[in-house]
C-alpha cells in the first residue's frame, strides 16, 4: 500500500474541513485524476435533503468513477462508493435523479461504450444495479424528463461525425435516436461537440446549446483541428422529436453550423498559420422561469478572454449581457479561460469562472500552441483562479462573492456547478454547490501518475 493510498484511507476516516463566512469546503479525495471534475455532464445532485456527488479518481490500476452523499440534516458524509472503471481521463461520470429519488449515473466512454447504472434504492448511493453497456460516445450529458425518461447526448466516436441522442424510458433499454448535430461533408477529420441541455419551466421545453470544433483533413498532427469553431442553439417542445431555433424556425436534423441558430462562429484558413484558431469555448446554458435561455461562452480572438452571455432578442437574433465588463471591473488584468453556468429555482444566474492573467512571461495567446490561443495555460495551473459571479436581474448586472481561496502555489482548476437536470437543485433561496480540484490538469507523461485534491464547496 503506497503513501497516497494510506493517506486516502485516513482522509475518508476523518474529513478535513475548512469553513469561512461565505462557504463550507470539504476535501473529498486526494487521488482525483487530472480531469477529476471536468466535463459537460452534471456531477452534483441535491434532492430531498441530500447532495450526491460523482467524480473521477486515478491510481496505479487506472481511472475510476466514485460517488458519495452529504446528508444535510446530520451534516455527515457517506463512505465513498465505486461506480465503475473507465478507459482513461475522458471516462468521467455524470449523474441525475428521477422523480422518485433514484440516482442514475453514466460513466463516459472514449472510443468505448457507455456504462449506465441506477441506484437500487431512492436517495441511496451505496448500491447500484449492474452496468448496462450501450452506445459508443464520448462526453455524455444526462438529464431526466417529467415522466422519468432519461435523455443523453454524446459525441459519436465513429469518424467524429456528430452528436448522438439517446433516450431511456423507465424499465426499458437505452434507445439511439440518431444525431442531433453533425459536421458538414467538407470536414473530413476530427470534430468535437461540447453540449449543454436544460429544461424550461415544468419540463415543457428542452433547450440545447452546442460548441462545435471541426477540422479539415488529417495530417497526423493537431495543426488542422479546430479551424472552424462555433456556438449554436436549438430547442424542442416535444421531448426531442423535433427542434427549432429560438424564433420557432424548424431545424432539420442533424443540425449543422449552417442550419442551427448560430450565436457565434470563427473560421481560420488552413494556410493562415500566422493566425490563431478561433478559440471559442462553449460553457453552457441556463434557463429561467420565463423559459428564456442564456448561453455562455468564451472567445479568444481577436483578443483573449472575450466572455459572453447571450439571450434571444425576440427578433431572430441574440443580445449580449455585460458579462465581460463585470469581469474587467472586478478582476482587472484577468481574462476568462473557462466557465460554468447554473440557474437557481428563484432565477439567480450563477457563474463559476476560471480566470488567468492576460500578461504573463510565458503567455502565447497568438498564434498559441497548435494555433489554440489558450493552450499554453495547461502548463501553468498555479495561475488559474476560480471566481464567482451572480445576477438577479436576468444578466443585466452582476455581483461577486468570495467562494474559493486561491492557492498561488497550486492553482484552482476545472470547477463544475450543480445544474438542474430534471428534479434536482438547491432549495429556494440557496445557491448551487460545486466541485473543483487543486493540482495539475495536463495530460500525463509516460509512466506518470497525477493525483489531485478534490474539494466540495457549498456557497452560503
Amino acid at each position: 500500500m503506497n503513501t497516497r493510498t494510506q493517506s486516502t484511507i485516513l482522509l475518508m476516516a476523518c474529513m478535513v474541513s475548512a469553513a469561512t463566512a461565505a462557504t463550507a469546503r470539504e476535501l473529498i479525495s486526494n487521488i482525483g485524476s487530472e480531469r477529476a471534475t471536468s466535463g459537460n455532464g452534471n456531477k452534483l445532485v441535491t434532492f430531498r435533503g441530500k447532495t450526491h456527488i460523482a467524480w473521477q479518481e486515478s491510481n496505479e490500476r487506472g481511472y475510476f468513477a466514485r460517488v458519495r452523499t452529504l446528508d444535510h440534516t446530520s451534516g455527515k458524509w457517506s463512505p465513498v462508493y465505486a461506480l465503475g472503471k473507465g478507459r482513461d481521463n475522458h471516462a468521467r461520470p455524470t449523474i441525475t435523479v428521477d422523480s422518485k429519488g433514484y440516482l442514475h449515473a453514466i460513466i463516459g466512454g472514449h472510443h468505448t461504450g457507455l456504462q449506465s447504472r441506477r441506484s437500487v434504492r431512492p436517495g441511496d448511493a451505496s448500491e447500484w444495479t449492474e452496468v448496462e453497456a450501450f452506445g459508443h460516445s464520448t462526453y455524455p450529458l444526462l438529464i431526466c424528463g417529467p415522466d422519468d425518461t432519461l435523455y443523453l447526448t454524446g459525441r459519436h466516436d465513429a469518424g467524429w461525425k456528430g452528436m448522438d441522442f439517446y433516450t431511456k424510458s423507465p424499465g426499458e433499454k437505452w434507445q439511439h435516436r440518431g444525431l442531433l448535430v453533425a459536421k458538414q461533408k467538407r470536414y473530413q477529420f476530427y470534430a468535437g461537440y461540447h453540449n449543454a441541455l436544460a429544461w424550461g419551466p415544468r419540463h415543457r421545453t428542452l433547450h440545447m446549446s452546442t460548441g462545435f470544433y471541426m477540422g479539415l483533413r488529417g495530417d497526423g498532427s493537431r495543426k488542422l483541428r479546430g479551424l472552424h469553431q462555433a456556438v449554436g442553439y436549438m430547442r424542442s417542445d416535444d421531448y426531442g422529436k423535433t427542434w427549432t431555433k429560438a424564433d420557432g424556425t424548424p431545424i432539420q436534423l442533424p443540425a449543422t453550423t449552417d442550419s442551427i441558430d448560430l450565436i457565434d462562429e470563427g473560421i481560420r484558413a488552413a494556410d493562415a498559420t500566422d493566425k490563431p484558431k478561433p478559440g471559442i469555448q462553449h460553457c453552457g446554458i441556463a434557463v429561467d422561469s420565463k423559459n428564456r435561455p442564456y448561453v455562455v461562452y468564451v472567445r479568444h480572438t481577436p483578443t483573449p478572454g472575450q466572455f459572453s452571455m447571450k439571450t434571444p432578442d425576440g427578433r431572430g437574433g441574440w443580445e449580449n449581457r455585460p458579462l465581460r465588463e463585470a469581469v474587467e471591473k472586478r478582476w482587472p488584468g484577468k481574462v476568462a479561460i473557462g466557465c460554468n453556468v447554473s440557474m437557481t429555482r428563484d432565477d439567480v444566474i450563477c457563474l463559476m469562472l476560471t480566470l488567468a492573467p492576460l500578461e504573463h512571461p510565458k503567455a502565447n495567446w497568438s498564434p498559441g500552441i497548435w494555433g489554440r490561443p489558450a493552450f499554453w495555460l495547461r502548463d501553468y495551473p498555479n495561475i488559474h483562479q476560480i471566481v464567482w459571479l451572480e445576477s438577479r436581474d436576468g444578466g443585466h448586472t452582476f455581483t461577486s462573492r468570495d467562494i474559493i481561496p486561491h492557492d498561488p502555489d497550486r492553482g484552482t482548476l476545472l470547477p463544475t456547478l450543480e445544474r438542474p437536470t430534471g428534479f434536482n437543485g438547491p432549495p429556494d433561496g440557496e445557491l448551487p454547490s460545486l466541485l473543483y480540484f487543486e493540482g495539475m490538469s495536463r495530460y500525463r507523461k509516460p509512466g506518470e501518475l497525477i493525483q489531485n485534491d478534490v474539494f466540495f464547496v457549498q456557497p452560503r
